[in-house]
């Protein structure tokens, strides 16, 4: 089967993340003194927010689970403070994410031939912010966790794309960082997938899954 559809997860994929999140994590626990750096937090951090997502039954947003990540890292180090005001921090930065250099001609171009679709674990609001003024906002299949109900890897949040535009798994790749959500995720949905990786982490890979360095090669892997 011909592809004919290329959805896109967005932050690591079209967007950078950069080092806000650890910016972040250092600008909300800076006051307490403790004995760990901003990037060993983070670490904690992220490995309780990835607990938080997979955990769900009732949707939340993604805000709502920042909040109860931090109540969980406030409880670890014995912080007495309100989450809810001290996690300030951490969704201004969600707000404040630059695409990657080569993401507007890449899509355009792709955009040419295929149709195209966004499919991001995230709030709808500050996705929205960050490609306001680019090529990006132009596309109008853009789903996130948010508007989904759904956050990936749950199937749910595939087959609720395929369902919302009418599209077969069979001709849709779904593009993405993480190997879990954007690759294993859409493989047992019915597509085919194409792992991006700038920075090399991944040294194994599902079979027949390409992976690229930067997302101008994805118009050579689907030829």
């Amino acid at each position: 089967m011909i592809i004919k559809n290329i959805i896109f997860d967005v932050y690591g994929t079209l967007i950078s993340t950069g080092t806000g999140s650890v910016d972040a994590t250092r600008k909300i626990f800076e006051k307490y003194n403790l004995d760990e750096d901003e990037k060993d937090i983070y670490k904690k951090w992220k490995s309780i927010h990835k607990k938080n997502v997979r955990e769900i039954k009732n949707f939340i947003s993604e805000k709502q689970i920042f909040t109860k990540d931090l109540e969980e890292l406030f409880d670890i180090y014995g912080i007495k403070d309100n989450p809810k005001i001290e996690i300030k921090p951490m969704i201004d930065s969600m707000y404040d994410r630059k695409l990657f250099e080569e993401t507007e001609s890449a899509v355009d171009k792709l955009s040419e031939k295929y149709s195209i679709a966004i499919g991001s674990t995230t709030d709808t609001e500050p996705l929205l912010q960050n490609i306001k003024n680019t090529s990006l906002s132009k596309i109008s299949d853009i789903y996130t966790s948010e508007n989904l109900g759904y956050y990936k890897p749950d199937q749910n949040f595939y087959k609720e794309i395929l369902n919302r535009t009418n599209w077969k798994p069979e001709e849709c790749v779904f593009v993405g960082d993480s190997l879990d959500d954007d690759i294993i995720g859409p493989i047992n949905a019915g597509m085919s997938a194409i792992l991006i990786d700038r920075k090399d982490r991944y040294d194994r890979w599902p079979e027949g899954v390409d992976k690229i360095h930067s997302l101008m090669e994805i118009d050579n892997v689907l030829n």
